[in-house]
């Protein structure tokens, strides 16, 4: 049973929960009863509405009764089922959504694998090809250097810092190309 407190200055009114043993009436389950088998807002048995008129509590409770039973009618004639046509519609849509998802996993991963091995491969050539890649650009600059009027200390001091520089510039590059593949394989659904 549901009864109000009654609120002390600054303080809202909470509900309570009562069995009707602590100090209430003995009639409640009875005016709750009466109200939701007639579905009625007014009491018509005389016994019952000359207890209302004295019984604060039932009274109240009468009152709960009423709107949380008219708050019931009200919801349940607005609520509005889907047509059943239009839950199976939904439904295979659905399932065919899923089928699809379902279906372009594997595919996902075998373009993930195939990416992976794409890298490792171009990354092997690569370490194959460094001590080529980095005596050519070693003798490249040798030449250019001797095609210019530069001093021969001129010629060991870019020399060197070209030769050193190297492989910074090469993996500067590889995280260039690299970066958006990353980024795919950590943006992707699965």
């Amino acid at each position: 049973m549901i009864r109000l407190r009654k609120a002390s200055a600054g303080q809202a009114h909470l509900p309570t929960a009562s069995t009707g043993r602590e100090g209430g009436c003995p009639r409640e389950v009875e005016v709750v009863a009466f109200i939701l088998d007639r579905r009625s807002v007014s009491i018509d048995e005389e016994g019952l509405a000359a207890h209302l008129d004295g019984c604060d509590m039932c009274r109240e409770v009468a009152e709960l009764t009423r709107l949380m039973s008219t708050d019931h009618e009200t919801t349940r004639r607005e609520i509005r089922v889907p047509a059943a046509g239009q839950v199976w519609w939904r439904s295979a849509v659905r399932a065919r959504l899923e089928a699809v998802q379902a279906a372009t996993r594997p595919l996902t991963w075998s373009h993930g694998i195939a990416g992976a091995c794409a890298i490792g491969l171009v990354l092997a050539l690569f370490g194959f090809a460094w001590p080529v890649v980095r005596d050519a650009g070693a003798w490249i600059v040798a030449r250019a250097l001797d095609a210019a009027p530069l001093g021969a200390a001129a010629a060991t001091l870019v020399t060197t810092s070209v030769h050193g520089s190297v492989g910074l510039m090469f993996v500067a590059a590889a995280c260039i190309l690299l970066a958006p593949v990353a980024l795919y394989l950590a943006l992707s659904d699965e």
